[in-house]
């Protein structure tokens, strides 16, 4: 591409999307083009702010040719359709957390993407920080060996009042699950970047604290292909700071309150397991002295980096593909929870969309918003009397 400038299009301007238009005064390779909402009021609202055409319709953006790339900040249920559509005319995406809702309707994002040729990424922004970059690092170069155990304890505390704040949240119609779905996935993306996904999930789910629909409390016994086992419990009925620990054969890496350790097993559990004879003999525990450079993160470093990659062709901090991992272990713990049974992963497609269709059928959000709720989606749409 020979432009110094990516041609950035923000589509869904509430307070998310209204923010990365602000993120992008910022960023010199960025240039925001257009922007669009349901809402005509708030889109003409915040265009005029920016100085940019305005549209009340994703489509009347994408058509424009105004933008090279956009940004989906909408509801969860519009992030798939708008992204086909982006990708089937020739435009990069960036799409705000959970990529979908459900990871049939996700997967075919991703097949759209691929098949376009276009650059594909997801606001993940928690992968950006300097701890978590070093983690991934470890575990990428094999520091840790073959995971033995994981363990994901993640409270976010949300209190009634903040669900009260708009009909659609915590409705399955409106946001198509609860706490895995909207305020989890960032560590939930860590977690099984780090440890990778379960092969058997055996989730359970309730509605703990809150007068709501979805869940706000889940649970999880994980079992992997090679035998190792894991346990998942996130929450906004408890308040703290998340931990997230992969135990390997070689050693124990934990990343609690934003902050990293790692522990080396000298020589490995298998190895010594296997050479020592003493009764009660065990590996060395050495800690080491991590080097974790501070370094810029946040929005703008995901935003930067789209935009490079669109223009220089150069790896991205958080790929959209990524996005399928947490969001299917979010739907094979709901789907298990749902069914009072384990369930194996890849989970059935169509079992979870029938599971969903059946949930927001009884919702009590009746929202009509433009490629956002259960009823403008093909995969969801209802039958008219």
């Amino acid at each position: 591409m020979g432009a110094e400038r990516v041609k950035l299009g923000v589509i869904g301007v509430g307070g998310m999307g209204a923010g990365h238009c602000k993120t992008c005064e910022g960023i010199e390779e960025i240039e925001l083009a257009a922007v669009s909402d349901v809402s005509p009021a708030r889109a003409q609202e915040v265009g005029e702010q920016f100085g940019v055409p305005h549209f009340s319709d994703h489509k009347e953006l994408i058509g424009a040719g105004l933008a090279d790339a956009v940004v989906i900040a909408t509801p969860h249920w519009s992030h798939p359709p708008i992204a086909v559509d982006a990708f089937e005319a020739g435009l990069h995406v960036l799409s705000e957390k959970p990529i979908g809702v459900s990871i049939g309707m996700a997967e075919k994002m991703a097949e759209a993407a691929k098949k376009s040729g276009k650059v594909f990424s997801v606001m993940f922004q928690m992968r950006t920080t300097a701890a978590v970059r070093k983690a991934i690092e470890l575990v990428r170069t094999g520091e840790l060996g073959e995971v033995k155990r994981t363990l994901l304890v993640s409270p976010e505390f949300r209190s009634q009042a903040y669900y009260n704040s708009g009909t659609w949240r915590a409705t399955w119609a409106g946001e198509g699950g609860g706490v895995m779905l909207n305020q989890a996935p960032h560590i939930m993306d860590v977690f099984v970047e780090l440890g990778g996904l379960p092969a058997r999930v055996t989730g359970y789910c309730r509605t703990q604290m809150h007068d709501i629909e979805v869940e706000d409390h889940a649970e999880a016994m994980l079992e992997y292909e090679n035998g190792a086992t894991g346990f998942f419990h996130v929450s906004t009925c408890e308040i703290g700071e998340r931990t997230l620990e992969i135990v390997g054969d070689k050693g124990k890496l934990r990343l609690v309150g934003g902050k990293l350790s790692f522990c080396r097993f000298v020589p490995s559990l298998s190895e010594f397991n296997r050479t020592n004879t003493e009764m009660w003999g065990s590996p060395k525990v050495e800690e080491v002295d991590l080097e974790i450079e501070e370094c810029e993160h946040g929005h703008q470093v995901v935003l930067r980096d789209f935009a490079r990659a669109i223009l220089h062709g150069e790896p991205l901090v958080a790929p959209g593909e990524v996005g399928l991992g947490s969001l299917e272990l979010a739907n094979a713990i709901i789907l298990s929870s749902k069914k009072g049974a384990p369930v194996e992963l890849p989970i059935d497609r169509g079992e979870y969309d029938k599971l969903l269709e059946e949930l927001c059928a009884t919702s009590k959000f009746k929202g009509d918003w433009d490629a956002t709720s259960v009823e403008t989606d093909p995969a969801f749409k209802k039958k008219k009397k």
